[in-house]
């Protein structure tokens, strides 16, 4: 069994400015470092063997902020980024909603059939990411694990663990910014056992989230 510490990045320029960033590399807002902080201390008492991040500013920094205390520095993976938003890269969400409707309205409707125009569609960024965490399990077997990534990572694994289709995905939710989310995963039987999904009730007023319409 190999325990993962799922933290989403936090609060970081793309967040503040509403803007889509996708691969674009925004760094953490003073808010997101102060986030970051909060998460490292309610988790400085939790046993981590070793600290994977998205290679992206925002993600990495998080994982580095996280892990210091445990005297471990993130190891980059690329598989653990954000979606690829191909044409909607940079763009304030408002603009999404005027210069493509269509195609932002299905992310919006139905996220699990979505594509950014010229980008990755949720479907393989889904199988990105869960690929890449299976991975990670089987690497490190055994083992607890602190995994930096971003939003909708972790919310295309959590139609996984919660043993739903990826049609789910539409309904569940944005986890807030440096949430925690505990899952166990099982590489010999192949079977996931979520414990905690989103957690930042340690954030207090410096909780942020997504608008529930992105």
């Amino acid at each position: 069994m190999t325990r993962m510490i799922f933290v989403r990045h936090g609060e970081s320029t793309g967040n503040l400015w509403r803007r889509f960033y996708g691969h674009t590399d925004g760094a953490l807002t003073e808010r997101g470092v102060e986030q970051a902080k909060l998460t490292a201390k309610y988790l400085k008492d939790t046993h981590i063997d070793a600290a994977y991040a998205s290679d992206l500013v925002r993600a990495y920094e998080t994982g580095r902020i996280i892990s210091a205390p445990h005297g471990l520095v993130p190891i980059p993976c690329a598989g653990l980024r954000e979606i690829y938003a191909g044409e909607w890269e940079d763009c304030p969400f408002e603009t999404l909603a005027s210069k493509f409707s269509e195609s932002f309205g299905v992310w919006l409707t139905d996220l699990a059939a979505s594509r950014p125009d010229g980008g990755e569609s949720v479907a393989e960024l889904a199988a990105r990411v869960s690929d890449t965490v299976w991975k990670l399990a089987a690497e490190n077997d055994g083992k607890t694990l602190l995994i930096a990534t971003h939003a909708t990572p972790i919310r295309a694994l959590e139609y996984e663990w919660r043993g739903l289709p990826l049609s789910a995905i539409t309904s569940l939710t944005w986890v807030p910014n440096a949430s925690v989310s505990i899952v166990d995963y099982d590489v010999k039987s192949h079977k996931i056992i979520p414990n905690i999904i989103g957690d930042a009730s340690f954030m207090g007023e410096l909780i942020t989230k997504l608008p529930e319409k992105l």
